[in-house]
């Protein structure tokens, strides 16, 4: 580390940096260090944070769900299905329900909101992807107390209600995966694949749905369930899919596996290139698995969420009989406001706050802001609450 309080906000560290130095930067073998320049990362964002006050009317839904489907369509914010244990914690023996709902919420006010009934969907579902586009939410995947499915479907509003279209079934059971739109085209990614750790990439091109799923070339290294996924463009400015996170379990003579990496995949050329893992301004890894990611502006991905590399890794490999007991701050879920710069290939950490700390949420991006939509507090507890967040520009 190095810090200057006469500097608080340094732009370049040189050392030595002339053709010939007597250098004197040693580390602890006495081993000298090359003289050298970088770059400290230059915050290209700001952020502010509201907590929203409104719940449904749903007594059971209004106690927070995870995994639900949220995007913006028609000038909605839109949040349908989702899951929790409204009677009594899973520790307790609780029952997981599903739901069907299908809510408009609206900003009524400062920092209020409502939960408008706009319908319900076909069935209760969770733990699939909506992807929000021109023509309206794709959903696709997920699952029920019925088990995983292959639907798909295009949801829409019109004169305040929901207009459910249906679209091609997914060539195979698909859940926990995530996704994003490029142009016309809906991307799925990772995921279980008829219930096993997956390397997964299939799309469906809207203008021309009749073609159904076409399946891709997977993409590289470990099997992801749950990573982020968002449609940004490059540092060339051509449109991609940036990917990190995600996590595996072990099974069929695997090791259970976290990725704090992340991989961008080209539309245009089909190739997949390897990205810098998600860390804090400190360099810390960061583990984005449950978590979730939205595009800002023409070169941001912001990210919140997810579980913590080495509590879940070492859960994964070999849980510990009283896991699922230990109050939330236990888990450390993380509680940054991350954003990746395709432009410049740096991470910078905006905000930290407990109120984005959770897995299994949904973030939306709409005019008035990014929303983050419920999530897990900790394994089996959901949180009801809606946060704000607005991103701006630095001048």
């Amino acid at each position: 580390k190095v810090w200057s309080d006469d500097v608080q906000q340094p732009k370049q560290v040189r050392y030595g940096w002339q053709p010939f130095t007597r250098a004197n930067l040693v580390n602890a073998e006495q081993l000298p260090a090359s003289t050298f320049r970088a770059e400290a990362p230059q915050h290209d964002a700001e952020a502010t944070f509201a907590v929203m006050d409104g719940t449904p009317a749903d007594k059971n839904f209004a106690k927070g769900v995870s995994a639900c489907l949220a995007g913006f369509t028609d000038g909605c914010l839109v949040v349908a299905g989702g899951c929790n244990f409204p009677e009594k914690p899973v520790t307790e023996g609780g029952k997981k329900v599903y739901y069907d709902n299908i809510y408009i919420v609206e900003e009524t006010s400062d920092n209020t909101i409502r939960w408008r009934n706009a319908g319900r969907l076909s069935q209760p579902l969770a733990y699939g992807v909506a992807v929000s586009t021109s023509r309206g939410i794709v959903c696709a995947g997920g699952m029920n107390a019925d088990g995983p499915t292959k639907a798909a479907f295009l949801l829409c509003i019109k004169d305040r209600k929901a207009v459910i279209e249906s679209l091609p079934e997914l060539p195979f059971d698909l859940d926990n995966m995530t996704g994003a739109a490029i142009g016309s085209t809906v991307y799925l990614l990772g995921g279980n694949r008829d219930g096993q750790p997956s390397n997964t990439i299939i799309c469906l091109d809207l203008e021309h749905p009749s073609n159904g799923w076409t399946e891709l070339q997977p993409f590289p290294g470990d099997p992801r369930v749950q990573p982020v996924c968002a449609a940004q463009y490059d540092g060339l400015g051509k449109p991609s899919l940036f990917v990190w996170g995600g996590f595996a379990g072990g099974g069929n003579g695997r090791e259970a596996t976290l990725c704090t990496d992340g991989f961008e995949y080209s539309p245009e050329t089909g190739t997949w290139r390897s990205l810098p893992s998600v860390t804090d301004d400190n360099g810390t890894d960061v583990s984005l698995g449950g978590g979730v990611a939205v595009a800002v502006g023409d070169s941001l991905v912001a990210c919140i969420g997810g579980v913590d590399k080495d509590i879940f890794l070492n859960a994964l490999r070999k849980p510990a009989p009283d896991y699922m007991h230990h109050q939330p701050e236990w888990y450390r879920f993380n509680d940054r406001l991350l954003v990746y710069n395709t432009r410049t290939a740096q991470w910078q950490t905006l905000l930290r706050t407990p109120h984005t700390a959770r897995a299994g949420a949904a973030l939306v991006s709409t005019p008035s802001g990014i929303y983050c939509i419920n999530g897990e507090l900790k394994p089996g507890v959901r949180s009801p609450e809606v946060t704000r967040m607005v991103l701006t520009g630095k001048k």
